[in-house]
């Protein structure tokens, strides 16, 4: 009886100790997932304050195309216009107010086109400030990072006026008129050379069918 009594306090303290240590984990699990949550960055929003917003900010690196455009005023625009900032004269700009997200920036300059680029404006892991990452935005291609502050030079030059055609004499020809009228030319031309060579008996029938109407010389016809 002694023995058993001592086997079962061995299993009942070995229960214990288990029941501990799995206690002990799922306190170390719970600790470990409250200190990841704490490290989580707060929303972009304050409690009742303004969402956190960005600057987009970059330059045009071309300096012959600055000198040609100096005249003109350049604006960037982000998503199609609803945030817009100027181009100053040495290149540089700024557009204010980017809410995060992904946006798409491209120059409004006349008579020149660049390539859009997309910008996403991500928030940092103080939660405090946004910072921007640049990326290609050509579907053809795998998207790529791009330096950042941007670095925007024009791709081609637009023309808006349509090149006249150059004077091409073989379109004459396609049309029938012009056809029908050289056919005409030619018959004029070489049909009195072939009567010439014609012997006299041939001309007096070719005389007669004419007396008989244009047909029947057309047709070798004469009675």
């Amino acid at each position: 009886m002694a023995g058993r009594r001592q086997l079962a306090l061995w299993a009942l303290l070995a229960l214990l100790c288990a029941a501990s240590v799995t206690h002990a984990s799922d306190m170390d699990d719970d600790e470990l997932e409250e200190h990841e949550m704490g490290e989580a960055p707060p929303p972009a929003k304050a409690a009742g304050g303004p969402p956190l917003t960005g600057t987009i900010e970059g330059a045009i690196i071309n300096d012959a195309f600055l000198k040609l455009t100096r005249d003109i005023r350049m604006r960037v625009l982000v998503d199609d216009g609803e945030y817009q900032g100027i181009i100053r004269a040495d290149g540089s700009f700024a557009v204010h107010d980017i809410p995060l997200g992904t946006h798409f920036v491209t120059v409004d300059a006349v008579g020149w086109h660049f390539e859009s680029v997309r910008v996403e404006a991500l928030l940092r892991k103080s939660g405090k400030s946004v910072r921007m990452k640049a990326f290609t935005n050509n579907p053809a291609v795998l998207s790529m990072g791009l330096p950042y502050p941007l670095k925007l030079t024009p791709a081609t030059r637009v023309s808006y006026f349509v090149e006249r055609e150059k004077f091409n004499p073989m379109v004459y020809l396609k049309n029938p008129m012009v056809l029908i009228f050289g056919v005409t030319m030619i018959m004029a031309v070489v049909m009195p050379r072939m009567v010439d060579n014609m012997d006299d008996s041939d001309k007096q029938k070719l005389r007669e069918s004419y007396k008989s109407g244009p047909a029947s010389a057309l047709t070798g016809g004469g009675g």
